[in-house]
């Protein structure tokens, strides 16, 4: 048999191969995008999920989804008993979202992160988060005919990461959870009648909810997180009100002191845009766009110290102020550490520099 003869027999074997796979068309599974867990009655768990409705050779005009709840003993036999209620196979491949009720987060969300983190058909670019209220009624709110609810919240969470909000992946979290010397935070999520809004983070404790901010204070919080060129913040300013674009944002970290008494340095540089300013009737000048500057200044620098006080009294991490001393520090103790971060002394140093103004009534 020669090279061309085998070569041909290979394609012909590999077309038949391929007629013997089973063929599953999106018409004929249960595709899972979106699952929300809650507290249930007797310690059990409630798990609701979304699933997209696709019909033959139909022209379909608005989303339509198909909403199923079950209540069992664990995470894991959620999946077995939504089975039970669905008339095709489920399918948990292109899950994009998974939310968790405040309560249960209150509780303790440890083991269903666990699942989820050992799970090979999942994603780690998913979005996870908190739903105030119960998570079967935020996914089961049929807020627009345009789009399903998991593609809503999915691009509700990616679009607000490309503003105030923070990175917050399935990736994210994960990174954080298992990292010695960092806590992990998830965004939180609130159904406003007809439609979904981030409305704050809440910061979490070995995957107990211990803390939230309000989506005010998100920005701070992220400006000392990480780099970003995005971003809006409104403030009083006089007899008024500016809002100003962030257009460039720079964080670094730098550990002092010795191993026994450390020291934290925070230094925030930011350039930013004025493009409103409201009730104030003042031509702009040189000593008025310092004066701005100098009071978006105190006001950053007065809640970050707020903040951080905060994560100190709870003995939470978000920052990773921990971590970044373990990857400088070869004699880094995680115990010693835990106990001295009540007490560091954090110094956090902040500079805005405003370039540009706009259009002001």
């Amino acid at each position: 048999m020669n090279n061309k003869t085998r070569l041909l027999l290979s394609i012909v074997l590999c077309y038949l191969l391929v007629g013997c796979m089973p063929n599953q068309s999106v018409e004929e599974n249960a595709i899972i995008e979106i699952a929300g867990y809650d507290r249930g009655e007797e310690e059990k768990i409630e798990g609701t999920v979304s699933i997209p409705q696709y019909g033959r050779d139909e022209k379909k005009t608005s989303a339509s989804e198909l909403y199923l709840s079950v209540r069992a003993d664990s995470v894991k036999d959620v999946e077995k008993e939504i089975q039970k209620q669905s008339s095709k196979p489920i399918t948990i491949g292109k899950l994009a979202v998974t939310l968790y009720s405040e309560e249960l987060a209150e509780e303790d969300i440890s083991d269903i992160i666990d699942v989820l983190s050992r799970d090979p058909r999942l994603s780690r670019n998913m979005y996870i988060g908190i739903a105030e209220g119960e998570a079967k009624s935020l996914i089961e709110g049929g807020y627009t005919q345009d789009e399903t609810t998991s593609k809503y919240l999915q691009g509700l969470i990616e679009n607000n990461m490309h503003f105030n909000f923070p990175k917050t992946s399935l990736h994210d979290y994960l990174y954080a959870y298992y990292a010695e010397g960092m806590d992990g935070y998830l965004p939180i999520l609130s159904r406003k009648n007809d439609y979904v809004e981030l409305s704050g983070i809440g910061f979490l404790n070995n995957g107990k909810l211990v803390r939230k901010i309000p989506d005010s204070d998100v920005f701070v919080f992220k400006m000392m997180k990480e780099n970003f060129k995005k971003g809006m913040q409104d403030l009083d300013f006089k007899e008024g009100t500016i809002l100003m674009d962030n257009i460039g944002s720079h964080v670094e970290y730098r550990l002092k002191g010795t191993t026994d008494q450390p020291e934290f340095e925070i230094d925030v540089k930011m350039k930013a845009v004025v493009n409103e300013m409201v009730g104030i009737h003042q031509d702009i000048n040189e000593g008025l766009a310092k004066e701005m500057e100098e009071t978006f200044k105190d006001y950053y620098q007065k809640k970050a110290n707020e903040m951080i006080q905060m994560f100190k009294e709870e003995k939470i991490d978000p920052l990773g102020l921990g971590h970044f001393a373990k990857s400088r520090r070869e004699s880094f103790d995680l115990k010693k550490w835990e106990d001295a971060y009540p007490e560091l002394p954090v110094d956090v140093k902040i500079s805005v520099d405003i370039t540009e103004y706009g259009i002001f009534s």
